[in-house]
């Protein structure tokens, strides 16, 4: 049997936020802790229910980017990954407080959100 290669276009979830994650903090060290890990996933009905009382929102983007002024949520998705209802309400939510809120489905799009948010900072 032979083992499934993983290339950019069927990296699970999981792995694309491991690979954004590790080029945040490589490429921009002055900027760690400012892209943050918003844990959202329980694991078990315990921890859920404890989680859910701590303030753990059903449906947030998975990631946080705070940078010059603004909050950017990111939800990672695979290449054929689709939102949940839940993960749409919350963008519809986000979006009226005037948060930016994008879906990310590789490192490539990541890094060009970045470099495009860096270029209109230098421009300020």
């Amino acid at each position: 049997m032979k083992k499934a290669q993983h290339t950019p276009t069927n990296y699970s979830e999981e792995r694309i936020q491991q690979n954004i994650i590790v080029w945040w903090n490589n490429n921009y060290p002055e900027y760690r802790g400012l892209l943050c890990y918003n844990n959202n996933n329980s694991e078990g009905s315990y921890r859920g229910y404890k989680n859910k009382f701590l303030g753990v929102v059903k449906g947030r983007s998975d990631l946080t980017l705070y940078f010059n002024g603004t909050a950017t949520m990111i939800e990672l998705k695979t290449s054929t990954g689709k939102q949940s209802k839940a993960q749409k309400d919350w963008q519809e939510k986000i979006e009226a407080q005037g948060f930016e809120y994008v879906i990310i489905r590789s490192l490539v799009e990541f890094q060009k959100m970045v470099k495009q948010k860096i270029a209109i900072f230098e421009l300020l």
